[in-house]
């Protein structure tokens, strides 16, 4: 075999190599895009009313988001991916400056990312939406809300409730920023969720690509009278 061929095989096995070798870095470069903010209360919000009455029924108004936080990695390359929407809905009932009932409910086949076939496999194949079309989350113990001032300050307090996903249930307590503000009540919080403890598959979009075995689901709740 002459110096010629030899020229050729080797340009075509370095360029084999480099595509093998620089893959993941493509794919968390440029085939992964940006991703949204976690979820979480905005930066300004005007003040509630002093005045204004804490008590009473509210229900979870525009503004509202609800998602999922995921990690993925492609051959030590670590990139995460949040899926979001804004197709939330739910209400809740103070008494006594007391979070005495409150439910929330998101629908699954609406949460998108940045690759709509990581959302189709989502929504059918890992979430089965059609059979199982909300996610929900019910606090199940009284949340003192006396400590949230009227002036916007952010106040943290822990949640119990009862989370449900894919049809599967479980206890859960996580920390909430509350605020009050001319909005209404606002919150937000993020739940630590091991997939399997829902009996939820990890998604297989593309091959070689891990995904752990544990995310985020993350709310950012507007609660309006």
């Amino acid at each position: 075999m002459n110096k010629r061929w030899w020229w050729v095989i080797g340009s075509a096995v370095a360029v084999v190599l480099a595509v093998v070798l620089a893959g993941p870095w493509v794919y968390a470069n440029f085939i992964h895009g940006d991703q949204p903010d976690a979820l979480g209360l905005s930066d300004d919000a005007a003040p509630a009313d002093a005045s204004a009455e804490i008590d009473g029924t509210w229900t979870v108004g525009p503004g509202s988001k609800a998602g999922y936080e995921v990690w993925e990695t492609l051959q030590g390359q670590r990139v995460f991916v949040r899926g979001q929407t804004e197709k939330v809905s739910g209400t809740a009932t103070v008494e006594s400056e007391k979070l005495t009932e409150g439910t929330v409910e998101v629908a699954v086949a609406t949460i998108a990312t940045d690759d709509g076939r990581r959302d189709f496999q989502f929504s059918n194949s890992v979430m089965n939406a059609g059979k199982f079309p909300k996610a929900t989350f019910t606090i199940t113990k009284p949340v003192d809300l006396s400590t949230v001032p009227a002036d916007g300050t952010i106040t943290t307090i822990p949640i119990t409730g009862e989370l449900t996903l894919k049809g599967e249930t479980r206890p859960v307590t996580t920390d909430f920023d509350i605020r009050r503000s001319a909005a209404g009540i606002e919150a937000a919080g993020a739940i630590d969720v091991t997939w399997t403890d829902y009996k939820i598959d990890k998604p297989t979009m593309f091959a070689n690509i891990i995904v752990e075995d544990a995310g985020q689901i993350q709310f950012s709740i507007i609660l309006s009278k």
